[in-house]
């Protein structure tokens, strides 16, 4: 294969590849995932959606679901019946794996840059999670902000806005990050005006603040639950920087890299705005591991600005910083619970094993 040109079939493949040494290595528990196994990471969300799908509308549930509508929306227009709801996060995953490795072909064409970042990518939680929890729409989240950060369409940050927070709340989060990555890429002022692009996100909070005030309950439970976070947040800040850590391993290289370039005049906002994020995720979300991964327009950017000043070097060290990333352990951080991902023979001799 050429180290110059990534045809549309060589990038196929490179997205293939990556996610199947993603699976390979981090495998999902497929002996839970035969039947429901309530109180379990595998299914206690997937229940949950399953419902939503059913009744979209339906309000005894938990609160952190009460307002991630469109994909049961999607599911129950399309009358998916049964579990196969249950491939929407999967379709995801393997749209916002692609979509990242488009990103990485355009900034260069090289296949060992290309298949290094995509590899960096399928192996931090952006892809961990979904394939490995049952119901977890994330991977739509992500492309959402990655479409904010570098999509190049006009229509691109108008649609992830419509679309993004009613899969999850987290697009709300991310998005002041992925806004910033995506002009400093461009070489874009960060002037005030540009925040027009925010406005895309004024119809949900509209219409959120309308249907909470119909929906007394529903506001009340939003409430309560967000109280709650905020106690929780307070009790797993020590365990924060473990959590973060196993979201994105290696991945965090591009991070520091991109904190270490940014211009001056330019770095207290992102550093503010970097600092908000990360406070916002822990203290409405206690899956540590799992909502890190909101800082990936950050990743790709250093990603980028590293190909940029050093695009001799770069296709050989990202495809390092792949396979690192492939071999270092990771585990999901939830709460305080730490679950180890095993690879996949272990969890095919564990599904394989009589019962």
């Amino acid at each position: 294969m050429s180290t110059r040109t990534v045809t549309v079939p060589r990038l196929a493949l490179i997205v293939l590849t990556c996610l199947v040494l993603s699976v390979t290595f981090f495998a999902p528990r497929l002996w839970l995932m035969r039947h429901e196994v309530p109180g379990s990471f595998q299914w206690d969300r997937a229940r949950t959606y399953l419902a939503q799908c059913a009744q979209p509308g339906r309000r005894d549930i938990e609160a952190a679901m009460h307002w991630r509508l469109l994909p049961p929306l999607v599911c129950h227009a399309l009358r998916l019946p049964g579990y196969t709801p249950l491939a929407l996060p999967w379709l995801g995953v393997i749209a916002v794996t692609a979509y990242a490795a488009v990103l990485f072909r355009r900034r260069l064409d090289d296949w060992r840059y290309v298949a290094g970042g995509t590899l960096l990518f399928a192996t931090t939680s952006a892809v961990l999670v979904p394939v490995g929890w049952l119901g977890i729409n994330d991977a739509w989240v992500w492309l959402g902000l990655l479409a904010v950060a570098f999509g190049r369409a006009p229509w691109a940050t108008p649609l992830a806005c419509l679309l993004g927070p009613w899969i999850d709340e987290r697009f709300l989060i991310g998005f002041p990050l992925a806004w910033l990555a995506g002009r400093h890429e461009r070489g874009l002022d960060w002037d005030w005006s540009a925040l027009r692009e925010g406005l895309w996100l004024l119809p949900y909070v509209g219409v959120r603040l309308g249907l909470s005030r119909i929906d007394g309950a529903a506001s009340a439970a939003t409430q309560q639950f967000l109280a709650v976070q905020f106690q929780q947040g307070l009790r797993l800040a020590p365990l924060a920087p473990l959590g973060w850590w196993m979201g994105l391993r290696a991945a965090w290289l591009p991070v520091a890299y991109t904190a270490g370039t940014t211009p001056p005049g330019r770095r207290l906002l992102a550093t503010l705005t970097l600092i908000g994020t990360l406070l916002l995720t822990l203290i409405l979300a206690s899956d540590l591991s799992r909502s890190i991964v909101i800082l990936l327009p950050v990743v790709l950017l250093g990603c980028f600005q590293y190909a940029r000043r050093v695009p001799l070097l770069a296709p050989s060290v990202l495809l390092a910083l792949g396979i690192a990333n492939l071999l270092i352990p990771a585990a999901h951080l939830t709460y305080l619970h730490i679950d180890p991902i095993n690879p996949l023979p272990i969890e095919l001799l564990r599904f394989l094993r009589p019962a």
